[in-house]
């Protein structure tokens, strides 16, 4: 399968994620009335947050695939970055919803009740996440995206969480005559706990850095430094290189020392030829380069 490419494969990908999502909430929240199982009951909540962390996200990438404005030059690719965030704090309150109803159910444990429908839809809709996860990273691979990146994170979670609590329930379901697993559901709920804390970690670890203006991520930073090298005799030394990303987008500022004698139209003959090759070498860079003469003024 070919990898997605550009914002229209992100906003695909993210239809098909908040399709499943809307008829999987449909689907366990009705297991969640015929059955007596806390995580049922907490994937139901789950599955609430995801579906309106998917929509958030399918919301942002649409604002942030339009035009720059005159109060927005560099667009609003940051606005990535704050839902990405925002998907990681709700992901953390679910957790602790479910994390209060399985201590209760540790406390006073009750044999498990129509829970075979949803063996079987955690079954199903863990091998589903698991082929979302696949193409929802492989579209921030080529894009790269710190929502495309807290999606591909969720998916993995999401799949990973689905077949644990199945192979619990179906242990539990097995066995349900014995005591000793009527444990097994809320403790299967506490490691699906685990799961969305580390992915809600990931989420706004990833996310943080881009709001402060850090530098983008040493593999981009290496290929610029290529791009510079391979162009070495065109300009007489490197002053300064700055990054830093906004969403999907990489801006790069680089000073440059030319010779005092060339004329404006060779040095910016030089400019272009630098500027479309970095750009051809990271996805999504917008690269400015500033012509600077020995005599100049050092830069800040």
């Amino acid at each position: 399968m070919s990898a997605p490419h550009g914002p229209g494969n992100r906003e695909s990908s993210l239809k098909l994620a908040l399709t499943f999502c809307i008829i999987d909430l449909a689907l366990m929240g009705s297991v969640a009335f015929t059955s007596n199982s806390v995580t049922i009951l907490g994937d139901v909540l789950k599955e609430a947050t995801d579906t309106l962390s998917v929509l958030a996200a399918f919301l942002t990438v649409r604002a942030v695939r339009r035009s720059a404005n005159h109060r927005y030059a560099y667009g609003v690719g940051k606005l990535e970055n704050l839902v990405s965030i925002g998907i990681g704090g709700m992901m953390v309150l679910a957790a602790l919803y479910v994390t209060v109803h399985s201590a209760h159910h540790l406390q006073h444990p009750i044999k498990p009740e129509g829970t075979l429908p949803g063996v079987v839809l955690f079954g199903i809709y863990a091998a589903i996440s698991y082929g979302i996860f696949f193409r929802t990273r492989a579209a921030a691979r080529t894009q790269p995206s710190a929502i495309m990146q807290s999606q591909a994170k969720l998916w993995f979670a999401k799949g990973t969480f689905d077949a644990l609590m199945g192979s619990g329930l179906l242990v539990a379901l097995i066995f349900r005559e014995s005591e000793w697993a009527w444990y097994i559901d809320p403790i299967a709920s506490l490691v699906g706990v685990c799961f969305l804390l580390h992915a809600a970690w990931g989420m706004t670890s990833s996310s943080v850095p881009d709001l402060l203006d850090a530098a983008v991520e040493e593999s981009a930073q290496i290929q610029i430094m290529r791009g510079l090298v391979t162009h070495i005799d065109a300009y007489e030394r490197i002053l300064k290189v700055r990054s830093r990303r906004s969403g999907p987008n990489v801006y790069v500022e680089i000073f440059l020392e030319f010779e005092p004698e060339l004329r404006m139209r060779e040095v910016q003959s030089r400019i272009e030829a630098i500027r479309d090759d970095l750009e051809s070498r990271v996805s999504g860079t917008q690269v400015l380069i500033c012509p600077n003469s020995p005599s100049a003024a050092a830069v800040p």
